[in-house]
């Protein structure tokens, strides 16, 4: 494995926390809450998870669904190549965790130009911080 590119990220919680009550929650309907959600997170794999949380009024998991989406992305970004950056959109990629729990993060169109990288994923949560790194690496058979 040959190492790409690193990217780490720390954020505090109630940045999203302060927004989301600005903006009267659970009411997301406010279209600044909206207009963050949908450029943060993935239309179909993230987004419904977010819609949920605020139907079912649990704030906590809306800001660690924001937060911790946020911060992997933007760990994600600093290890992309200057010219991938350039076509980075947040909404395209999603983070998930396999049935063990472990984090992972995904964008099929990035994995088909892209075959021979992968990334590592690691997301921590302390209190009001919220800290990830991610790691690109190219595979051996490359």
């Amino acid at each position: 494995m040959t190492v790409l590119g690193i990217g780490t990220d720390l954020i505090r919680k109630t940045r999203f926390e302060t927004i989301l009550t600005k903006h009267n929650y659970p009411n997301v309907t406010s279209s600044h809450v909206v207009r963050l959600a949908k450029r943060i997170l993935h239309p179909e794999r993230e987004y419904p998870l977010f819609l949920k949380s605020s139907k079912d009024c649990d704030k906590s998991q809306c800001v660690q669904l924001l937060a911790g989406s946020w911060c992997v992305k933007e760990a994600l970004f600093k290890s992309l190549s200057y010219s991938d950056q350039q076509l980075f959109s947040f909404k395209d990629w999603f983070k998930l965790n396999d049935p063990k729990g472990r984090p992972f993060i995904m964008n099929q169109d990035y994995f088909t130009k892209h075959p021979n990288e992968e990334f590592l994923v690691s997301i921590t949560h302390d209190g009001d911080y919220i800290a990830s790194t991610v790691i690109r690496q190219q595979l051996n058979n490359a």
